[in-house]
């Protein structure tokens, strides 16, 4: 009996210093708004009804657009999301890891494959470098550098995100890179510093098409924060291009206020092509010890062969309430308006969203 209680003493510290070595934690976002959003679009100087659905109600209708209707939607501070992630430790400070996670909407329960992300990598003293579907670099500076994030409200997401796009053929920074490593050095003296490679995959042996190449260095101190990054995309086919994406980003913490800015630009590497350059500037003001404003407004330009043709504002503000550290409140607007100037034909599209929801996160 003795033995028995020994020898299951034994295999009970060992199994307790294996689960202590390695863990896997299942996360999420759930985040759902009931919102209503209108587009109006005008083409040489009159309404242009060419995007209207002829078989929407008349009371959905508006001249030169559509009004949407109110709708639950999912996704206003976050997108909704589920995970897994993990990691190992290896000894000597280093560390096996990995993370899976998929897209959610929340309002219908479709599900996407581990779309969002699927990286696996190992961290020590070395730094970290981590492989597979990953945020981009540029992505992280304007969530970072904008006080509503990347939200469904912020002037950040209506600047640079698909309404533009949508509306002018604007170029899009992307979010994620595929096939890609990622080495962050380890942050020394406020100091941090990464570097990303995105092979191209294109089969073709000696080619780089659809490479990519993101750098990113930073500095924070106190209350004040800094980061750069510059980011090269080569294009597939036939007379493949690279195209290039230049982004700063600044804060200041006052206290009573937080100051954000960030600096875009975008070329597509066409002689002669398009080229783009955007803000955004933001303050977030707490209300509270559970509550904060945020509000933010920007602006772009677009240009080919240097002529000016288009010309993008927006500005966006939200209220936000944390009933406890892991479930907020939330009430946000946003307008935006892309305008074609001369010598392009007169016309513009202006989007506007309001909406009241909650994020839950687990």
């Amino acid at each position: 009996m003795k033995k028995t209680m020994i020898a299951l003493a034994a295999f009970g510290a060992v199994a307790g210093a294996a689960h202590a070595q390695s863990n896997v934690t299942m996360y999420g976002v759930m985040d759902m708004f009931v919102g209503e959003g209108t587009t109006k679009t005008t083409f040489g100087g009159a309404p242009f009804n060419g995007i209207v659905n002829p078989g929407a109600p008349v009371e959905e209708q508006v001249a030169g657009g559509v009004k949407k209707g109110a709708s639950l939607n999912s996704g206003g501070l976050s997108g909704s999301r589920w995970g897994l992630r993990g990691a190992e430790d290896l000894g000597g400070g280093l560390k096996a890891t990995f993370q899976l996670e998929a897209a959610v909407g929340a309002d219908t329960g479709a599900s996407t494959a581990f779309s969002r992300t699927s990286k696996m990598g190992l961290s020590g003293g070395f730094g970290s470098i981590e492989m597979g579907r990953q945020y981009t670099q540029l992505f992280g500076l304007m969530d970072s550098f904008d006080a509503q994030g990347t939200s469904a409200f912020s002037a950040t997401n209506a600047i640079f995100g698909t309404a533009v796009t949508d509306a002018l053929g604007a170029l899009s920074p992307g979010v994620r890179w595929n096939n890609s490593l990622l080495y962050t050095a380890p942050a020394m003296g406020g100091f941090t510093a990464s570097v990303q490679y995105a092979f191209g995959e294109n089969g073709a042996p000696g080619a780089s098409a659809g490479r990519a190449i993101g750098l990113s260095a930073g500095y924070a101190v106190g209350k004040f924060a800094v980061q750069g990054v510059y980011e090269t995309l080569k294009s597939g086919g036939v007379g493949s291009v690279t195209a290039k994406n230049t982004g700063l980003g600044a804060s200041y913490d006052f206290g009573m206020a937080k100051v954000l800015g960030q600096f875009v630009t975008q070329d597509d590497g066409v002689a002669n092509g398009q080229k783009e350059s955007g803000y955004v500037l933001s303050v977030s003001v707490p209300f509270g010890s559970a509550g904060s404003l945020n509000a933010g407004f920007g602006g772009e330009n677009t240009k080919v062969a240097g002529v000016k043709i288009a010309k993008t504002t927006s500005h966006g503000v939200e209220y936000r309430y944390d009933l406890s550290k892991r479930t907020t409140l939330y009430a946000g607007l946003t307008n935006v308006k892309a305008k074609l100037v001369a010598p392009m034909p007169a016309g513009d599209t202006k989007d506007q969203l309001y909406g009241i929801g909650m994020r839950h996160k687990f």
